[in-house]
């Protein structure tokens, strides 16, 4: 069976595709409404859920629906203890695009050879390639060219760097990261990374010191201490993560206008504070909305012959 192309870390796209779709999402964003977007007409495309979700879950319905299409949710009770395999076979003789949100990535790694149409990660345990696309847009939309530009990533190493890992790159984003002992990224990735990094002219590295991590920084980025599951380790997490909240002591050792990133849901005082939430430089609430115009733009492209988008 000649499965279809997908997105589930964004290593399937190449670096000029990936900038493509920046460009388009740009240009999505820029002319929202337009009837020349309205290109899932007559498509419709499955929403299917096991991880609770707001901005997945709205954005990616609004983005089917303002292209034209039809979003169809579905909540993870309705596989029951069906087999992915089962799962993507009888979606892809019903719709024309499958957007998964899991707790689990080897699902969707097991859904791809037999899959006949696209399937997008809406977000995994190991990967959220939308919100890294939506990183770079955000970024793209305040600098322009990020070519030697400094992304520092203090916390977790968590599904949300190893997406900004693999993705900014591409566009010659430095990135920096610094988490606490045993609370890193995979080192899979980061070997993937390091390799990107080399082949588009910038650089990928783990830092110990936060203040080192921080220094010439055009952009800090923090996420949640605990990820959805990991609860039980939730006080032990505030304990070793302290050190990494993101506060405007921190903030200092970045450049005096670096963008203030976060993927949303954060907890106000804990990660980071009130302050840099609605610090001027905060792009927060940009980001977010800028997951619906990179969704646009990725469903357009697997959805449509090449060229038509």
């Amino acid at each position: 069976m000649a499965s279809a192309r997908c997105f589930l870390t964004g290593e399937e796209y190449s670096p000029l595709e990936l900038h493509n779709l920046i460009a388009k999402s740009l240009e999505y964003k820029q002319g929202r409404g337009k009837e020349d977007h309205m290109v899932l007409t007559n498509k419709s495309v499955a929403l299917l859920f096991e991880k609770p979700s707001l901005r997945t879950r709205v954005s990616f319905s609004v983005a089917v629906a303002e292209l034209g299409g039809n979003p169809i949710e579905i909540l993870s009770s309705s596989r029951k203890n069906e087999e992915p395999e089962d799962t993507i076979r009888v979606l892809s003789g019903y719709v024309h695009a499958l957007m998964m949100r899991t707790f689990d990535h080897q699902i969707l790694k097991r859904m791809v050879p037999h899959t006949r149409i696209p399937i997008i990660n809406g977000l995994s345990d190991s990967h959220h390639p939308c919100q890294a696309l939506a990183d770079v847009m955000t970024l793209t939309e305040r600098y322009g060219d990020l070519r030697g530009k400094k992304v520092a990533w203090l916390g977790d190493g968590n599904n949300v760097l190893h997406s900004l890992l693999l993705i900014a790159p591409a566009f010659g984003v430095n990135v920096c990261f610094a988490c606490p002992e045993g609370y890193g990224p995979n080192s899979l990735i980061v070997k993937k990374a390091l390799k990107l990094a080399q082949a588009n002219g910038c650089v990928v590295e783990g830092i110990s010191s936060i203040t080192h991590a921080l220094k010439n920084a055009d952009a800090v980025y923090t996420d949640v201490w605990t990820s959805m599951g990991a609860e039980e380790e939730e006080t032990e997490r505030d304990r070793i993560f302290l050190a990494y909240q993101l506060n405007i002591e921190s903030y200092q050792f970045a450049k005096p206008e670096a963008a203030i990133l976060h993927c949303m849901p954060m907890v106000r005082g804990k990660e980071i504070t009130e302050e840099m939430i609605d610090h001027p430089h905060s792009l927060i609430f940009q980001q977010s909305e800028n997951r619906l115009h990179v969704q646009k733009a990725l469903l357009a492209d697997l959805c449509l012959p090449q060229g038509k988008t």
